[in-house]
């Protein structure tokens, strides 16, 4: 029962990581950062790809089929001579983990905008493709 516990608090931890992530990430500092370390294409590459990845569906499937397994833990739980608390401690972290796999989409969605608007705010259009500004020896340089 206290590892169930402790599971629960590192998932509600992780939970709360996302959401932070979500609210704060990145500052115009960081960003500005990144992109003196990095280099404006880089950091120009870095959205796109969290633009792609916050599109996919792949983690709402999989938290749909976490939640799946918790109604069936749920459901099967009174064959194990498990008391009400014992279940919901073991389930938990497991719902936790699903909530915050369901909005880890709009996370990368909601970062890759704020990106956006620190582009707007440089005096760039992030709308422009990235492409027309290389010249031929510059795709050999952004290979990642």
């Amino acid at each position: 029962m206290v590892t169930g516990a402790v599971a629960g608090l590192v998932a509600a931890l992780a939970l709360g990581f996302e959401e932070g992530l979500r609210r704060f990430y990145p500052s115009r500092a960081t960003w500005l950062r990144l992109r003196r370390a990095r280099g404006r294409l880089a950091v120009r590459i870095m959205r796109e790809r969290f633009e792609a990845s916050g599109s996919r569906r792949t983690p709402r499937v999989l938290a749909e089929i976490l939640l799946g397994g918790i109604v069936v833990w749920i459901a099967v739980s009174p064959l194990l001579d498990k008391r009400w608390y014992e279940v919901v401690t073991d389930t938990t972290p497991w719902v936790l983990v699903a909530v915050a796999m369901f909005r880890t989409p709009g996370t990368l969605t909601r970062i890759a905008e704020r990106m956006k608007d620190h582009e707007r705010s440089v005096g760039e259009d992030p709308d422009k493709d990235w492409r027309d500004d290389l010249e031929d020896g510059d795709a050999t340089a952004i290979a990642l």
